[in-house]
């Protein structure tokens, strides 16, 4: 195990224990985002995701009944999910779905973005709990998972880890998804994943905060510029197009 593999352990478990404002401490937050590469990370979470994960069998009816509880809201913001703290009635491996699930929301809101009806969440929530959770969920799922799905579901993507890729594929792609950290000094505001459309030349990120839909950016730099008021850092951009 490389050094940087053990520190990725050591910030992630124990940094949430730390109440001590030190230097020391604020070094450790923001080791990850800046000394990590991005690429070297994703192999992790791949190894990660190829470890023998729990079973949950009985997710699939649970989510299953719990899903029209959210139909409503879903239909009043435009199709999409907006707002993945009120999943606590739905499970993805160990945690809530409010917990860990902004991956496979990122999944279905491009999804929406391409007109897919009736977009079954309880089976993309299924299929990952068999092969593309980390940890059994308790990080969520691996990014390249994500491009995973949509290539065995024959859509077209893109990707790297590398930003100066990241216009070529914001420009050839029909949407986005983004994995970033929330805040480039602290891993303990954790890492998220956003999908990001098209309209009218402007990008927009879906389930990253009240209202955060309704914010058009001119470019893929821009957005990554301002968003989360300009704390975050890209980790994986994927670029997806339509059949």
């Amino acid at each position: 195990m490389s050094t940087k593999v053990f520190l990725l352990f050591f910030i992630i478990i124990f940094s949430t224990k730390c109440d001590e404002d030190s230097a020391l401490i604020q070094k450790l937050k923001s080791f990850l985002q800046n000394h990590v590469d991005n690429a070297l990370l994703l192999k992790f979470f791949e190894f990660l995701r190829q470890l023998k994960q729990k079973e949950f069998p009985d997710h699939l009816a649970k989510n299953k009944a719990a899903f029209p509880n959210h139909l409503t809201t879903i239909k009043s913001n435009k199709g999409y999910i907006e707002d993945q703290r009120n999943y606590k009635d739905m499970f993805y491996g160990v945690s809530p779905f409010s917990d860990n699930g902004c991956e496979l929301i990122s999944i279905y809101n491009v999804l929406n973005y391409f007109g897919v009806q009736n977009i079954d969440l309880p089976g993309i929530i299924e299929k990952n709990e068999k092969d593309g959770m980390i940890l059994s969920g308790a990080f969520g799922t691996s990014p390249i998972a994500i491009e995973d799905y949509f290539k065995k579901n024959g859509y077209k993507t893109m990707s790297s880890s590398q930003k100066k890729d990241y216009e070529n594929i914001a420009s050839s792609s029909d949407a986005l998804i983004l994995t970033m950290y929330n805040d480039i000094k602290d891993i303990t505001a954790q890492i998220h994943t956003v999908a990001i459309t098209k309209n009218k030349f402007k990008y927009y990120v879906h389930n990253n905060g009240a209202n955060s839909a309704s914010v058009g950016y001119t470019s893929i730099t821009a957005l990554l510029t301002k968003i989360n008021s300009g704390k975050a850092k890209d980790i994986f951009l994927i670029g997806v197009s339509k059949k």
